[in-house]
């Protein structure tokens, strides 16, 4: 938990309060844990470095965890004057196609590629001419991304194929 605070707050550069959001604890609890993070990082002065490929699997749920925390931020914006955050929403996207082009057997990072994009396309008819949100049966959805739709929906087959699918296949499902 620790490491995927550090990754948002210090490389995804979300603040401390969109940080405790994702981990649904108070603001002064992940600011908290953020300090005694660092400390124990610093103190056993443990080293930044690339992972062994043999620590990739082990890695990898905290890494798409960490992405879609980016993206849920950039979907549903914790603070600030807009219900979206696109930049987050297409930065997550853009690191998970980046972990597909690495991964390319890795199902379940088809399966958040996915249910991400098919969130997505939806972004320009999520909120009217007012800024308030407009729920999902009163969308216009021609507006709605389509190809970003087809794709999506492909990678979802990706992410059912082959065994038993993960949460985010089940998810984009």
């Amino acid at each position: 938990a620790d490491r995927g605070a550090l990754t948002l707050r210090y490389l995804a550069g979300l603040t401390t309060p969109e940080v405790a959001r994702a981990y649904l604890v108070p603001t002064a609890t992940m600011a908290q844990r953020l300090v005694r993070a660092k400390r124990k990082i610093s103190q056993a002065r443990i080293p930044f470095r690339v992972p062994r490929p043999d620590e990739l699997p082990g890695r990898l749920p905290g890494v798409l965890q960490a992405v879609y925390s980016i993206f849920t931020e950039g979907y549903a914006a914790s603070s600030g004057p807009r219900l979206q955050r696109l930049d987050l929403a297409e930065e997550a996207i853009r690191l998970a196609r980046i972990l597909r082009r690495l991964l390319p057997a890795e199902r379940e990072v088809a399966g958040l590629l996915g249910l991400m994009l098919l969130v997505h396309a939806r972004r320009d008819a999520r909120i009217g001419p007012d800024g308030d949100l407009v729920l999902l049966d009163a969308q216009d959805r021609t507006r709605w991304d389509h190809d970003m739709i087809a794709e999506g929906r492909s990678l979802v087959l990706v992410a059912l194929t082959g065994g038993a699918p993960g949460p985010y296949g089940v998810q984009a499902a």
